[in-house]
């Protein structure tokens, strides 16, 4: 199995993604590299753990970047994920943000069930690195 930098950079540069989110995903990745290696370990193992839980059906990108981007404090979502709405709102941090909160009260059904989904898994993934610690 490939180191979680190296996956996530190769996974990353694979996909075809809108709005320059493949980029921004490489600039996130450059960014956390010169600033904090470990963090970068965790966004990466992340990102490998949300492809593990998404279910095969629709999209696996939202999962990967949702993984990707966990880490993120708001002032890096708000810079990183400018535009790209579903991918802020699954950033932790970003949760209990105001203009979050609005868009997630727009969405349709179908959108805020793979949101709750993303965030339950990111949850799940979190509490089960919190539990590794504690052991």
């Amino acid at each position: 199995m490939k180191r979680p930098v190296e996956w996530a950079g190769r996974i990353n540069r694979r996909w075809i993604v809108h709005h320059g989110l493949g980029q921004r995903a490489d600039d996130w990745m450059a960014h956390l590299a010169k600033t904090d290696a470990k963090r970068l370990r965790k966004s990466c193992n992340a990102a490998r753990a949300m492809i593990r839980r998404w279910a095969e059906v629709g999209d696996p990108k939202p999962w990967f970047y949702s993984g990707l981007f966990s880490t993120a404090t708001v002032e890096e979502a708000r810079y990183f994920l400018g535009g790209h709405r579903l991918t802020t709102a699954t950033v932790p941090t970003m949760e209990d943000d105001a203009e979050v909160e609005d868009w997630v009260v727009s969405l349709c059904s179908e959108t805020r069930e793979l949101l709750h989904r993303l965030r339950a898994a990111l949850r799940s993934i979190r509490n089960g690195a919190q539990a590794g610690k504690q052991s």
